[in-house]
């Protein structure tokens, strides 16, 4: 009859008196509330409905309970301060971007287990509406997939759910490999947008950005000698020298030392070494150092719009060269030169899927280059000679 009260009775103290409901609960907690009659029959009828009101209680009392933990909105709140905040930052912000537009197409998501195939299909379908591209709703997924990944191994959830594919997703990159001749175009249009009194260091760091493969973020935390917690160059003198990545300053968030190649190591070799102190990228402008990546990325990215390299169109919509399009011909240019799991470490890509989905597969014109430029040895034909 109640779904949080296990047993009840009524009870008279001294004997006498008014009735008392006296009652237990599923968790075998023991309570009492006062009838206030002293006629039986009516202290029967007082206790049904004190325990109707006392089971509500319970009840909600068990969703609020429950909603701590198996809530969508809460588990979002446990998900970001126990899990992602150890992470990179824009996981995050990617992880917050997907959750917000789940919350506005979908609001009818309340609790965690509610996140099933169906409402991924649901999500999906009104993603498109929208004129979300198949790359959009499949980066959307795969960063609240990962959250239920997290929730099923701390045992919010029993099992992740299984969505069905997308779709075919022609090209994921939002960009290409640049040629060195846009490349050259762009650090052109530096004068024009940082000054000529630092367009010369600008240009370098992009001949620094084309030869090293750095994300933007990273050249903030790149350094000519040891600095805790960031990037740093292990002995430019040494024949091979290395960069320590610190797992603090990166998107895998692992400590690692990797090789360089050799036209960078010859660039900072270029630099007098009584110049090789602190950040080896300095983005200089008029008020000094710029330490803000939306403020370089935004100059880099004017500088390839007014160079009019555009690297993708979509829908009616023109993208110009970003400074991640820098680190796009680094991989491409070495796809062909390398293998696989070589170009996945100078790319510091945790999955060769990343590697082989970005670099590998989509760059075979520079696959052709480097097969026609490969010198086998002469070998006698298998065809019999002509008598």
């Amino acid at each position: 009859m109640f779904q949080y009260i296990t047993a009840w009775k009524l009870i008279r103290r001294k004997g006498t008196g008014p009735y008392y409901l006296r009652f237990t609960t599923s968790e075998g907690k023991v309570g009492e509330r006062a009838t206030k009659e002293s006629r039986r029959r009516n202290a029967e009828r007082r206790a049904l409905e004190l325990l109707a009101q006392i089971d509500r209680e319970l009840g909600e009392q068990a969703t609020e309970k429950d909603r701590e933990v198996n809530g969508w909105r809460e588990f979002c709140r446990r998900y970001r301060a126990e899990h992602l905040k150890h992470g990179a930052p824009r996981t995050m912000e990617a992880f917050n971007t997907a959750a917000s537009k789940l919350s506005q197409l979908c609001p009818e998501i309340d609790w965690v287990s509610d996140l099933d195939e169906e409402a991924f299909v649901r999500f999906a379908l009104r993603l498109r509406e929208e004129g979300r591209s198949p790359s959009t709703i499949q980066c959307y997924r795969n960063h609240l997939l990962s959250a239920l990944k997290w929730a099923k191994s701390v045992h919010v959830i029993d099992k992740r759910p299984e969505p069905p594919p997308i779709g075919r997703i022609k090209n994921p990159a939002r960009g290409r490999p640049l040629t060195r001749e846009e490349a050259e175009r762009i650090s052109m249009q530096l004068p024009s947008i940082v000054g000529e009194k630092f367009a010369e260091r600008w240009a370098w760091n992009l001949e620094s950005l084309w030869r090293s493969g750095f994300r933007l973020g990273e050249t903030f935390n790149f350094y000519w000698s040891e600095e805790p917690g960031k990037h740093w160059i292990v002995d430019l003198d040494a024949a091979r020298p290395m960069i320590f990545i610190s797992g603090e300053s990166e998107k895998a968030g692992e400590d690692r030392t990797l090789p360089m190649t050799p036209d960078f190591v010859e660039l900072l070799r270029s630099v007098p070494p009584n110049k090789r102190r602190g950040c080896v990228f300095k983005w200089t402008l008029s008020k000094g150092d710029s330490m803000s990546v939306k403020t370089v990325g935004k100059r880099i990215s004017l500088a390839g719009k007014q160079a009019n390299v555009v690297v993708s169109r979509k829908a009616n919509r023109i993208k110009f060269a970003s400074a991640h399009d820098f680190r796009r011909s680094y991989g491409a240019r070495y796809a062909p030169l390398v293998m696989p799991d070589v170009l996945r470490i100078l790319m510091r890509h945790s999955s060769i899927t990343t590697t082989m989905t970005y670099y590998v597969h989509s760059n075979a014109e520079r696959t052709a280059s480097a097969l026609y430029a490969a010198k086998l040895p002469n070998e006698s034909s298998l065809l019999p000679t002509s008598q």
